[in-house]
């Protein structure tokens, strides 16, 4: 359903990159991770988190790490309680709505442009998406914007580890992103919502570059499409990615230690100065991209 879809971009909502000095003279979304002493070598893959149906690609050399890896790990749990937590987290409290946070011709131009763009009236975004806090609003006008169905890189992904019978794992608990959500003021989050909408062109053309540039493989040209304002708020990159990033080294390093891993979170987690490549080379790792579009 809609509703379900949206919960899941919000579980993972790190679709778009921001702009940070990083180092990075290599470039592909999949990683080898080796040396240190570890007994095996496992894989880190950077995803999108949801791509259109159409542009969707898995290529054979991740599915061949996959097959070859003894455990399977995404960023957070995948079930009800998991959609229940982030559908509490995304929401605005009873009551409460996107008029509380807009002036009133905000409100318009926001929805005058759900009418305009998704054919969605007045009255059914007043019901539904105004109940949505910004930052879950400007990820679904995104969602809304492919017109078309989506494909889930994790969902996927999680799918074939199953069918496999590869166990897997979450990185974290869902209420961990709850907190890393609610972190960004809601005040903050409605700013960059209307720089969203006064720049929506603009915002699907870049949107579509960055989909072909990961059905690619391309991570540095991912990297150039720094077009979500919500990923420009140092707050935000600090609680959503850095953070979340240095509690789940040690987990990883227990992992790779342990099994043959094979471990899937959103490809802006990977960037810049705390970003989990360097993160890893620091501790002693040798990090090495996979060529996937050969």
């Amino acid at each position: 359903t809609d509703t379900m879809r949206i919960l899941r971009l919000v579980i993972y909502p790190v679709i778009f990159t921001f702009i940070l000095t990083s180092g990075f003279c290599q470039n592909s979304i999949l990683w080898e991770v080796s040396g240190n002493d570890l007994p095996h070598s496992s894989f880190l893959l950077g995803t999108l988190k949801f791509i259109g149906e159409k542009e969707y690609i898995l290529h054979e050399k991740i599915i061949d790490k996959l097959k070859v890896s003894s455990l399977f790990a995404i960023e957070d749990e995948v079930n009800h309680h998991a959609q229940h937590e982030l559908n509490k987290a995304i929401h605005f409290a009873k009551g409460q709505s996107l008029r509380d946070v807009l002036t009133t011709n905000e409100y318009k131009k926001v929805e005058s442009l759900f009418e305009r763009e998704f054919n969605i009236s007045g009255k059914k975004f007043n019901k539904k998406y105004a109940k949505l806090k910004p930052l879950a609003l400007s990820i679904t006008m995104t969602r809304l914007a492919l017109h078309e169905d989506v494909k889930f890189y994790d969902i996927e992904l999680l799918k074939l580890a199953k069918d496999l019978k590869i166990p897997t794992y979450s990185l974290e608990p869902i209420e961990r992103e709850a907190v890393a959500f609610n972190a960004f003021p809601v005040e903050t989050q409605a700013t960059a919502l209307m720089n969203s909408i006064d720049n929506f062109p603009n915002q699907k053309s870049e949107f579509e570059k960055l989909e072909e540039a990961y059905a690619n493989g391309d991570i540095n040209s991912v990297f150039e499409y720094s077009l979500h304002p919500f990923e420009k708020n140092e707050l935000f990159i600090e609680e959503f990615y850095f953070k979340r990033n240095e509690e789940w080294l040690p987990k990883l390093e227990k992992m790779f230690s342990e099994s043959k891993s094979f471990v899937t979170v959103g490809v802006t987690h990977l960037k810049g100065e705390r970003g989990l490549l360097n993160l890893l080379r620091a501790n002693g790792y040798t990090v090495t991209p996979i060529p996937v579009n050969d």
